[in-house]
């Protein structure tokens, strides 16, 4: 399940949400601190590695 990234505007404490995609635009979100739902999803450089970038070796 994806994970989001979360910045609460008036605690201003960075928090990470699992949702799944389906409920993105849907859920309500509040900050676990101050439990405020004035918060702000960061946009985050995700990187994930596949199994299969390396399944082939390619002889020369």
């Amino acid at each position: 399940m994806p994970h989001y990234d979360y910045t609460c505007e008036k605690c201003k404490k960075d928090f990470v949400v699992e949702m799944k995609i389906s409920e993105l635009d849907k859920r309500k979100v509040e900050c676990p601190g101050c439990k405020s739902e004035k918060v702000t999803r960061n946009v985050t450089n995700t990187s994930f590695s596949s199994e299969s970038i390396n399944r082939y070796v390619w002889d020369k």
